[in-house]
Parts: structure tokens; C-alpha cells; sequence
């Protein structure tokens, strides 16, 4: 009877209006929700089959509930530089818990990236997400694959201490005066070191064995001909190196010889290429490999000794002062002397049907087959987006649109339940005819 299609077209519409009620309820909800992506409902006219041109069976209708996962929310500044947000394609890869993903780890994918670090080291998001990278080695390579978990780990910062970093190259830029006068006594190699022979020009400079501590080298130099110089470099004190003490620290010796234009020549002996500094030791530090370089600016012109500049790399020991996220997603950590060092690549996972995910825990979603399988890429590769620190990505939800949809779905709700009470009234004026 097609009364009783009718109400049950009414009860259809009261379900699916209720669904589309309860959608728009948790988009309004989640307004200011991280990374939140709105829902929608779609209704799906549902056809009865019909025994004749005289009568109609009702069908109803169908809810149908659609993600908008694909469209993104706007970017929004935040103060904190581990706050991560993507502009562009590509979810995070996180997991509900510290373990690796190839190992007993559950995979997730998100865009809310309100990370911190928590009290193990880890950095997890405000719904407490473990993110996950590719961790940089030593020589700053990167091992990544596009499709396999066993390279990524729970990102995790306890272990990065401070940093040092041993001098292994020296320049020094001066002049040595052309009107010095040759030296005419005997010289021998290491006079200069033992103080048997006071250099005419003499520079000291400090370089950072091993350890990050500071040591003292000094560069003797001895006029012995027309364009020719004696060069000595020597540990101060002395004692700071293995037997030091009867060579005077000696550590390389060798000629320079200039140009009648005052420009370098020629540099020999072991002044002129890598030579080792053999510390001590009661330093604790272990022998240490020093490039000089006295060929770019070393000059010989008729003017007083100078030194211009001195240049030397390695740093002291620095603590732990903050991280960066820099270009193509890599996860840097700051030190207090002013020396950077890489620790995680923070790869992006994206998807050819995004809007197919399955919502889970936290704002994060799973794989599904109507998703397809993940690529992992870095940002800006691959179809990834590019990744940016210090913002956050709002919700995608409109309100304006959300109240509207919500005043429509209350009009469609009223007016389904007119269908059964009108149906109602139909079925009892159909009994009344019995009396």
C-alpha cells in the first residue's frame, strides 16, 4: 500500500536528515580544531521497483557521508618553531606510539602538526602522535625509500648532545716585511721552536683539538735569503704535545719562497702540507690532522710585518639551543656555538584518492582501498607539498556554510516528519471508514 511507502519515505528522511544533522554538528564542533577536514552528506535517492502505472511505491532516501580531506585549510602563524604545517599535498606519518613502524608500529597519516617534545625526547603532536623521519647520517646522506616504512623511526631528540668540532684547516693572510734583513747565523729546523733562533716575525693562533678544547699554535717565520723565508709552526707550551719538551714543540717546518712581485712562489717541507699535532696525553685528546694553507695570502711586499686575518675552522663545545626545520624538510638542531647539525628528514606521504582515507584516533587517518597506497617522499618532491615551520594549518571547516546547511537540514528534518504525521492522519481517516 502506498501509505505505507510513505511512511516509510518519512522515516528515511528523518535517518538521513538525523546523519546529516550529526555531520554538520562535528564540523561545527571541530571549527578550531588543527588539521580538522569537514565532512559532508550526500542523499541518494532510493527506488522502489513499481507493479503498476497506476500506483507508486515510495523509496526513501540514502545518507551518503563524503570527507573533504583534500581540501586544505588555511595556514596560520604559531610562535613555536616545531609547529609544522603543509602547503600543497601530503600528510605527516605518525603513530600512536614509539615503536618502529616496520616493528609492531602502527602507521597514521595527519596534517595536524602541533609538535613538541616531550619529557623522552620525542616529538608528538597535540593528539599525541609520534612523528616519524628519515634519520641523517653522520656524512648528512639520507637513506629513503618511496614505498618502504623500515627506514623511518620515531623522531627523538634526547641523544644530541653537545657539539664540537676539532680544527682541521688553517689560513693565515700577512705580509712579511722584504726589507727584513737575511738571518746570517746557522739555522737549523726546529731552532725556531726551541728558541735557538728568535723568528723575525712570529703569529700565534688558537685552534680546538678533539675534544673542543683550546690550544695554542704559533707560526715562526726567518728571513734566510732574497725571497726566501724559513717557516716553523710550534705547540705552545710545548708540553701540550708528545715529547714536546726537547723539540720545543715542533710540529712542521719548511721554506716559502716569493716572487720578485711579492706574490708566493713556492711552499716545501711539511709546512706546506698536512702535518699532525700529536697532543699529549694527559690532554685526552687524540692526534689531530691540520691543512695550512699559506699560499693565498701569504705576500712579501716592502712594508712593516702585518697580519691581516687568520682563519680556522672548529668550534668549542656547544649545547643544545633549538631546532629548525629547514629546506626540503630537514629537521636541524642549533647549537650554542653557532654550529647546525641535521638530525631527520621529515617525509611526506601522499595518496591519488586522499578523500578515500579512513578517519581515525586524533584527526589522523588510515589507508584504505579506496585511498590506495602510500608514496613517500620528501617535501617538494614526488607531488609532495612544501613544509613549513612556525604555522599551523586551520580547519577546513566553513561556518557560514555550516549554519546554512544546518537551517536547511532542520527545514528537510520538519518536513519529512509532515510526511508521517500526514500519512498518519491518512491511515486514520481509512479506519474511519469501517464506522
Amino acid at each position: 500500500m502506498s501509505i505505507y511507502t510513505a511512511l516509510r519515505a518519512g522515516v528515511s528522511g528523518l535517518t538521513a536528515n538525523s546523519s546529516a544533522l550529526a555531520v554538520i554538528s562535528d564540523n561545527i564542533a571541530n571549527v578550531n580544531t588543527v588539521g580538522y577536514k569537514r565532512s559532508g552528506v550526500d542523499f541518494s535517492a532510493l527506488v522502489n521497483a513499481q507493479n503498476s502505472n497506476t500506483t507508486y511505491n515510495a523509496g526513501g532516501v540514502l545518507p551518503l557521508t563524503r570527507q573533504q580531506i583534500s581540501l586544505q585549510g588555511s595556514l596560520e602563524q604559531s610562535r613555536s618553531t616545531t609547529d609544522l604545517a603543509i602547503s600543497g599535498d601530503g600528510f605527516f606519518i605518525v603513530s600512536p606510539n614509539n615503536q618502529q613502524l616496520s616493528n609492531g608500529g602502527s602507521v597514521l597519516f595527519t596534517r595536524a602538526g602541533s609538535f613538541t617534545i616531550d619529557a623522552n625526547g620525542y616529538m608528538v603532536n597535540a593528539q599525541g602522535l609520534f612523528l616519524q623521519g628519515w634519520p641523517v647520517n653522520s656524512d648528512g646522506s639520507v637513506v629513503s625509500s618511496p614505498t618502504s616504512l623500515s627506514a623511518i623511526e620515531p623522531i627523538n631528540i634526547s641523544g644530541v648532545g653537545g657539539l664540537a668540532e676539532p680544527t682541521g684547516n688553517v689560513g693565515i693572510n700577512a705580509n712579511l716585511n722584504s726589507d727584513q734583513t737575511a738571518y746570517g747565523g746557522a739555522y737549523t729546523a726546529g731552532d725556531m721552536a726551541t728558541g735557538t733562533v728568535t723568528p723575525q716575525f712570529e703569529s700565534s693562533l688558537e685552534v680546538f683539538d678533539s675534544l673542543g678544547a683550546p690550544r695554542s699554535v704559533a707560526f715562526g717565520f726567518l728571513k734566510t735569503g732574497p725571497n726566501v723565508w724559513q717557516v716553523e709552526a710550534y705547540a705552545r707550551p710545548n708540553t701540550n704535545i708528545t715529547g714536546g719538551g726537547g723539540t720545543g714543540g715542533l710540529l712542521a717546518s719548511g721554506t716559502l719562497t716569493f716572487n720578485t712581485d711579492g706574490t708566493v712562489a713556492s711552499v716545501t717541507g711539511s709546512i706546506g702540507s698536512t702535518f699532525s699535532i700529536p697532543w699529549a696525553t694527559s690532554t685526552g685528546a687524540s692526534a689531530q690532522d691540520i691543512d695550512l694553507d699559506l699560499e693565498s695570502g701569504m705576500t712579501q711586499f716592502a712594508k712593516s710585518f702585518g697580519v691581516t686575518s687568520v682563519t680556522a675552522d672548529g668550534v668549542p663545545p656547544g649545547d643544545l639551543v633549538g631546532l629548525v626545520l629547514e629546506g626540503d624538510g630537514f629537521l636541524t638542531a642549533q647549537f650554542s656555538n653557532g654550529r647546525a647539525r641535521a638530525l631527520y628528514q621529515i617525509p611526506l606521504a601522499t595518496f591519488l584518492n586522499p578523500n578515500g582515507l579512513s578517519a581515525d584516533q586524533g584527526g589522523a587517518f588510515r589507508t584504505s582501498l579506496e585511498s590506495g597506497l602510500y608514496n613517500i617522499n620528501s617535501a617538494n618532491a614526488g607531488g609532495a607539498g612544501r613544509m613549513v615551520s612556525g604555522a599551523l594549518e586551520a580547519s577546513n571547516v566553513d561556518l557560514a556554510a555550516e549554519f546554512t546547511n544546518l537551517i536547511t537540514t532542520q527545514r528537510a528534518y520538519s518536513a519529512a516528519s509532515r510526511i508521517i504525521t500526514t500519512a498518519d492522519q491518512m491511515l486514520e481517516e481509512l479506519l474511519m471508514i469501517k464506522r
